[in-house]
């Protein structure tokens, strides 16, 4: 909805401000294929310029940095696609302006900057409070489990507020989440992302404290994943429960 409201109000701008070409439907057609070129190489290009900047920099990336460049390949192209086609005459210098371009770049970066700040984290609350996993026909939510322990044929599921012994597998449960929700330590423990905090060698560090174990042959695992997925943030101590303070000692 939020881009076909965008597109409607800029393709029926001046020609001479959004941008350069004669016609509704032909500007319209700019920012639709701008779009789909934009979404055509995000990903690649953003995986070659995230270890670039890594490597060289190190910092987090500045959005409209990180995308910038993309959006003015993808405006370029565009332009150059639809001249040839529509306007073959017309010199290119009077289409390809830098004014165009940098107007491109701030249209593009609010768009970003409301779905990346707005839309995406709503979406995602929405998904993960209704995501749960089944285990031994029971439906928990995922949000609210914290760390699963396999004993024998049963696994200990602590939530918020309690610990749930049900008669399953491991294996069971880990095909129901994902990385993003937690990290697999051990063959026996798995824990959620949001207690997880720093590898010290065969122990990993939870908040408050706490520690489990790391095979040997997941420590590798478990420090990329740490990389990968940071804490989201450092829980307040006196907010766990008895059950979940105890559960990783």
């Amino acid at each position: 909805m939020l881009i076909a409201v965008g597109f409607l109000i800029m393709s029926t701008g001046h020609p001479v401000t959004l941008p350069q070409f004669e016609g509704f439907w032909v500007r319209m057609a700019f920012w639709v294929i701008a779009l789909f070129v934009y979404l055509l190489l995000s990903v690649p290009y953003g995986v070659v310029f995230d270890r670039a900047w890594r490597r060289f920099v190190g910092t987090p990336i500045p959005l409209i940095i990180l995308t910038g460049p993309l959006i003015v390949f993808a405006s370029v192209v565009t332009v150059l696609g639809l001249a040839a086609i529509f306007e073959p005459d017309r010199p290119l210098g009077s289409m390809i302006t830098w004014q165009m371009l940098v107007r491109n770049v701030f249209v593009a970066h609010v768009f970003e900057t409301v779905t990346l700040l707005w839309l995406l984290p709503a979406q995602r609350a929405r998904n993960d409070s209704a995501r749960a996993v089944t285990l031994a026909g029971r439906r928990i939510a995922v949000k609210d489990i914290g760390r699963v322990k396999a004993a024998e044929h049963y696994l200990e599921i602590h939530l918020d507020d309690r610990v749930e012994i049900l008669r399953e597998r491991m294996s069971t449960f880990l095909e129901q989440v994902t990385p993003e929700d937690g990290v697999q330590t051990h063959r026996s423990h798995w824990i959620a992302r949001e207690h997880a905090r720093l590898l010290r060698g065969s122990v990993l560090e939870l908040d408050c404290g706490r520690t489990v174990p790391v095979a040997r042959g997941r420590q590798k695992d478990v420090q990329d994943w740490i990389d990968k997925f940071p804490p989201p943030y450092v829980a307040d101590c006196s907010e766990i429960s008895p059950a979940r303070q105890s559960a990783g000692r």
